[in-house]
């Protein structure tokens, strides 16, 4: 998971006391299919750059070490060439012993594309299965825990 070249950082903002991770993305001709709009393998590919990228950023490592057990993406308005670039927010919904989950944000300057939900395990590279999350990395994702800005659908 290496760190997003095509992401730009934007500073982390304050929601309703909760941290949110913002990155933005300016969208390449590779990034759309024949139908002009979003791929989905884009749209995960976004996500994950965020995740990458909100990682490095705020636990100070290198390289981030989870594995993705489960996302659910809703597809709410479609992305095309002509909106050029895209925002993803992420905030967390729960923390676990090993695991934490994100909701993420995808929009463009107009509208709010797609919702995300993923689930993420902290992975023991050495050992290949998941290890407890470490209280200073604790400490740091704590702070992402938020309602989302926009909420998901029950």
């Amino acid at each position: 998971m290496p760190v997003p070249g095509n992401a730009a950082k934007r500073p982390v903002i304050a929601v309703n006391g909760s941290d949110v991770w913002r990155s933005e993305f300016r969208l390449r001709f590779g990034d759309f299919d024949g139908l002009g709009h979003l791929t989905a393998s884009a749209y995960l590919a976004l996500f994950e750059e965020t995740r990458s990228a909100w990682m490095t950023g705020t636990l100070d490592v290198a390289y981030p070490t989870y594995v993705v057990a489960t996302q659910h993406i809703e597809y709410l308005h479609e992305v095309t060439p002509d909106d050029r670039a895209v925002t993803v927010e992420l905030t967390l919904r729960e923390v676990r012993t090993s695991s934490f989950r994100v909701v993420e944000h995808l929009t463009t300057a107009d509208s709010l594309c797609a919702r995300s939900t993923a689930t993420l395990v902290m992975w023991d590279m050495e050992r290949r299965r998941p290890r407890p999350i470490t209280p200073d990395e604790r400490a740091v994702i704590e702070a992402y825990l938020a309602e989302p800005t926009h909420p998901m659908a029950p």
